[in-house]
């Protein structure tokens, strides 16, 4: 995204909290993200706790119709990139996964206030992130050597909106390649608590039902028809093509080395830097989709006089990616 020398403030900020924009008429895509609380330097997220958050990921994932297609751990830190459906699961399945998620030991009755509320919960990204929040931090707090209590985010976590298309494609990239940018490791393959790190190491995404119902038909058109791992080798091209222009190295080399990788690209937008627009810009897409949810969802803001953030990442004819949110740039 483009740098600027400050945010602009969203139009009528003020110092009370916006209410989250939830485009519930259709399937929408979040990068959900979160940090500890702390500074810098504290790292609560070891081998075993994130091993957990993972477990209880996936177990929430499994109660709630929200699909995980993509996760990365970090020690501070997280990210997710969901998908929330625009329709509700019926009551039969509410009830299904609602008792398969507490084995039985729980009972929830078709037509009841309970079920009708667990339907509206589970298709609802804050409600799917608040449990896995809460689960993992009280598991957290009762595994210390001196048992803690209270809050373990710094905050509530921050959700971006993305476009379906080359908006996903490009956050997904970003996702899977943090622990590069942190210094971790030189491939994303090589840091198993990522999905692609997982994926990469036993051949199995995590998610890949959600990947391949969800995800695939989401990507931009070249990659929408391409079996599980052809796409897998596309990400791994466009891993060594960023690895490549982050040692500086020319046009060339640049080539070789996403040759080597895999087939030619279809569709790339650097993912080189931390860029505060994934966990900040609040919707992300063409600049039509981006004004097209901020109308719906704020309806007494001026949006088409709203300047919007433009990427000038991209080859020559790719959609260009807008932010709503012009925020500054960190260059790692």
């Amino acid at each position: 995204m483009v740098a600027a020398a400050r945010e602009e403030p969203p139009i009528g900020a003020s110092a009370m909290r916006h209410a989250r924009i939830r485009p519930d008429w259709q399937n929408t895509w979040h990068h959900c993200y979160n940090r500890t609380v702390g500074t810098s330097a504290d790292r609560p997220l070891g081998e075993v706790e994130k091993e957990m958050f993972v477990r209880i990921l996936r177990r929430v994932a499994a109660l709630y119709t929200v699909r995980v297609v993509a996760y990365q751990l970090m020690s501070n830190h997280f990210h997710l990139l969901v998908q929330a459906p625009m329709e509700m699961p019926s009551e039969e399945e509410t009830c299904r996964r609602y008792e398969a998620f507490h084995a039985g030991k729980k009972v929830l009755l078709a037509g009841s206030p309970a079920c009708r509320q667990w339907q509206a919960r589970l298709r609802d990204v804050s409600w799917f992130m608040r449990h896995v929040q809460h689960l993992w931090t009280a598991w957290y707090n009762r595994n210390q050597p001196v048992r803690r209590r209270g809050p373990l985010w710094a905050d509530r976590f921050k959700n971006t909106i993305l476009e379906n298309g080359a908006a996903v494609w490009a956050c997904w990239t970003y996702i899977e390649r943090n622990p590069v940018r942190a210094g971790m490791v030189a491939d994303p393959a090589d840091y198993r608590f990522c999905s692609y790190g997982i994926w990469a190491q036993t051949g199995r995404h995590p998610f890949e039902e959600a990947v391949l119902q969800c995800l695939l038909p989401a990507l931009p058109a070249p990659l929408q028809e391409l079996p599980l791992e052809d796409l897998r080798a596309n990400l791994r091209q466009e891993f060594a093509r960023l690895a490549a222009r982050d040692a500086r190295q020319t046009e060339d080399a640049t080539c070789a080395a996403t040759e080597k990788a895999g087939r030619p690209e279809p569709f790339a937008l650097a993912a080189t830097r931390r860029v505060r627009h994934w966990t900040d810009g609040l919707v992300i897409g063409s600049a039509l989709f981006v004004r097209e949810i901020m109308r719906r969802a704020r309806p007494a803001a001026n949006i088409e006089r709203h300047r919007l953030d433009k990427s000038a990442d991209g080859p020559d004819g790719a959609m260009q990616i807008c932010s709503w949110r012009r925020l500054r740039v960190v260059r790692t």
